[in-house]
């Protein structure tokens, strides 16, 4: 094979997919990008058997074929070449060439017979969202995720496909992120557990756009197409836990609180309780809620705020970090907070939207 192309793109092309490559595999091949040449374009892959990733380059083809390379290698070294065409080549003996003005590597590949092909999902199980509307859903879900391995059921976030919308559940047991979403042209329903590092590399991709993505769902596989790039992901195999029985069905208290200024009373009462397993406690008093903070070895924190109450003053702790977490994503200018007692789950809302819904477990109050 034989070609030539923009430096930017090809270094662009391959740094997306190489993401899908975990880095630690014991297969060489699976360190490897596969180029191929298409007319007029070159198709790069890269796939670690529980991602993948595909995407083209604009390119001038002389001789057709295929070849791997080592995707780490072959991104430094396109990182460093001048701004201009680069000519990609390989010989019988799979030694990749790469040729930009007056530089010349030769980097050992490997034979692209070798490269496992992403797997082929059918498209009787689909659906299209906007960008946007799915980088919301991605943000506003995925920071609950468990990081804990052993619980591998939790460290994926639950899709269900239903006529006309998504619902995109993650939890790991602390707390519980349900967010909804319409979607179009659904083909058939679906339940399946997405791991968190395809989202995360999906929504790299994503932006603040009308633009649409499509996403195909098999037994054991997901696909999405975005922005001119595949992402492929073997599906986590599992039971998600029934995460209906643990939202509460009512609550004695709501409180309408200014999310922004939430948000940044908590990130300073968060100094202090990172010190203390990121304790917080809120109290209301009237109109007002207390935030407090304290540590033996760092001392105390205290912040309050003007809220609107319907119900009992009440008094609750919880994770700090959980709540900024929340915050930081809800998008709106005020939140909802229900709660029934100190050792009841609280729920939280956005003000003016009924399609996302928070659930957080008290801590106990020191």
């Amino acid at each position: 094979m034989r070609a030539t192309c923009a430096r930017k793109d090809l270094y662009h092309g391959i740094q997306t997919v190489s993401r899908a490559i975990a880095g630690r595999s014991a297969w060489p091949i699976l360190n490897n990008v596969l180029i191929r040449s298409e007319e007029g374009q070159l198709r790069l892959t890269a796939f670690d058997l529980e991602l993948g990733m595909e995407c083209t380059v604009p390119a001038s083809v002389s001789t057709p074929g295929s070849l791997t390379v080592p995707a780490r290698l072959i991104v430094d070294v396109l990182a460093t070449l001048p701004e201009a065409e680069v000519e990609i080549s390989v010989d019988e003996q799979n030694q990749v060439n790469v040729r930009c003005e007056k530089s010349d590597y030769t980097i050992l590949g490997l034979p692209p017979e070798e490269f496992r092909p992403l797997p082929e999902i059918p498209g009787d199980r689909s659906f299209e969202i906007t960008e946007a509307a799915l980088r919301d859903v991605i943000k506003q879900t995925i920071f609950a995720v468990s990081p804990d391995e052993t619980r591998a059921i939790l460290t994926g976030t639950l899709f269900i496909l239903g006529e006309d919308a998504i619902k995109v559940v993650s939890t790991d047991t602390h707390r519980l992120a349900v967010r909804e979403s319409p979607v179009a042209k659904a083909s058939g329903e679906a339940s399946c557990i997405v791991p968190k590092r395809a989202l995360d590399e999906l929504s790299r991709l994503l932006e603040d756009s009308d633009s649409g993505v499509t996403v195909f769902i098999a037994d054991s596989q997901i696909k999405f197409i975005a922005k001119g790039v595949t992402i492929v992901s073997r599906l986590i195999d599992g039971q998600f836990p029934n995460y209906e029985r643990v939202i509460p069905g009512e609550f004695q208290k709501k409180l309408t609180i200014p999310a922004e200024e939430f948000l940044a009373k908590v990130r300073r009462a968060s100094i202090v309780a990172r010190e203390n397993a990121n304790r917080i406690v809120l109290r209301t008093e009237g109109d007002r809620l207390v935030m407090t903070a304290e540590s033996g070895d760092v001392g105390k924190a205290y912040e309050e705020l003007e809220i609107v109450k319907d119900g009992e003053d009440i008094e609750i702790a919880f994770n700090a970090k959980y709540l900024t977490e929340f915050l930081s994503v809800v998008g709106t200018e005020g939140v909802f907070m229900e709660l029934t007692g100190s050792l009841n789950p609280g729920a939280m809302k956005p003000v003016g939207k009924d399609n996302y819904l928070y659930v957080l477990m008290p801590m106990q109050i020191m």
